[in-house]
């Protein structure tokens, strides 16, 4: 209590003791202080509360700038020239990198960014940034796909896994753009100027599958095949596609080199030998953790994802319900229906998820169909008179 008050009601009571004031003027002095002392702690609450709602929150510069574990994605944002840009009033949402996830490619220290052209590395940092608020409650839980324009202008894909399976497990609150992660416990950081999701993964973005493909040089002979199958020209098109790309030293372990390839008569294979890495739609690897299992039996009989091979429509391709995640093709009738012929097994999450405008690049690390498993047999080619 205030000394002025504390002295007024010292001084109150020995009035009162000593008999000085009638019975009326006691309850108008005590009606006055109460009154006196309510508008007190109204205007001093009011204005704690002002202060509060004001400066409770950072802005996603400042946020950004004093987190440890995301001081990369500082680095790049200052590189970039838009740290004055996160400091306006927005709103914004934010899918922050963690430092992990630059350190996956190859960026450990802030003067990495150097070497980077600014307006390349600005492009790739707005790609991470909304202009609006997306909190987690804004998107239906258990569903993907859910579009929202960047601000370059391209659209993301969001997924949300919120699910408790029984009523003694752990809530499952998984936050996905275009496959990358955010837990439960870095989710709907609330800024002065919007939100912020922690990710797991560095967005990836090119124009077309074509253009992720030719940005890395491991996958050149990949490349070369789907040349010479005649597929290369449908990755430059709007079709959607996704792609399983295995790399150079996938090759190299089965025996093939970049002149085998080129001697290659396309002729003489079922489509399988290419079109076992092309399945014609768009899907992240995070889209099997939201949906889960196919229906069926056995270890792949009721995989996360399978689907027949265009063209080859005898076989399967899919991605077996196992920890890690296997790339597989099988045959569609028995007794081969019952175990794959060939398995792979996907790259590390950051070589996964490379968004195209007309689909997704995700890297495996060994062939799922050899040469010499696709051949055309004379008695398939007279069946096909």
């Amino acid at each position: 209590m205030r000394p002025d008050i504390l002295a007024i009601n010292q001084q109150t009571v020995g009035r009162q003791t000593g008999g000085m004031r009638s019975g009326s003027m006691k309850i108008l002095f005590w009606l006055a202080l109460l009154l006196n002392t309510f508008f007190f702690h109204a205007c001093k609450n009011k204005d704690l509360d002002l202060y509060v709602e004001s400066d409770k929150y950072s802005n996603a510069a400042d946020f950004i700038g004093n987190n440890y574990n995301l001081t990369l994605f500082y680095a790049a944002l200052k590189q970039a020239d838009l740290l004055d840009l996160l400091k306006e009033p927005g709103p914004y949402t934010l899918f922050a990198p963690t430092n992990k996830a630059f350190n996956d490619l190859g960026i450990v220290r802030a003067s990495d960014f150097a070497s980077m052209k600014q307006d390349s590395l600005r492009q790739l940092l707005l790609y991470h940034i909304l202009p609006r608020r997306l909190y987690t409650s804004d998107v239906p839980p258990n569903t993907i796909d859910n579009k929202y324009v960047n601000m370059m202008e391209k659209e993301l894909f969001i997924g949300y896994k919120n699910q408790k399976v029984c009523a003694e497990c752990t809530l499952i609150s998984d936050f996905y753009v275009n496959g990358s992660k955010s837990v439960l416990a870095t989710q709907n950081i609330v800024l002065a100027n919007g939100v912020l999701h922690v990710v797991d993964k560095v967005l990836k973005y090119h124009p077309t599958i074509q253009d992720v493909l030719n940005s890395k040089p491991e996958y050149s002979l990949f490349i070369a095949l789907l040349k010479r199958t005649g597929d290369w020209e449908r990755l430059g098109a709007p079709a959607n596609t996704t792609v399983f790309a295995p790399d150079n030293e996938a090759f190299e372990k089965a025996g093939i080199t970049a002149n085998d390839i080129a001697q290659l008569d396309p002729g003489k294979y079922g489509k399988r030998l290419s079109h076992v890495y092309l399945l014609y739609n768009h899907f992240f690897l995070s889209d099997m953790a939201i949906y889960g299992q196919l229906p069926g039996s056995g270890y792949y009989g009721s995989p996360y994802y399978r689907a027949r091979i265009v063209g080859d429509e005898l076989y399967y391709f899919g991605i077996s319900a196992n920890t890690p995640m296997e790339p597989f093709i099988i045959h569609s009738q028995a007794p081969e229906a019952n175990t794959p012929l060939r398995i792979s097994n996907f790259q590390p999450g950051y070589q996964t998820d490379y968004k195209a405008d007309n689909g997704v690049v995700h890297g495996i690390n060994s062939l799922l169909v050899l040469p010499e498993e696709a051949l055309i047999k004379e008695s398939t080619k007279t069946n096909q008179r």
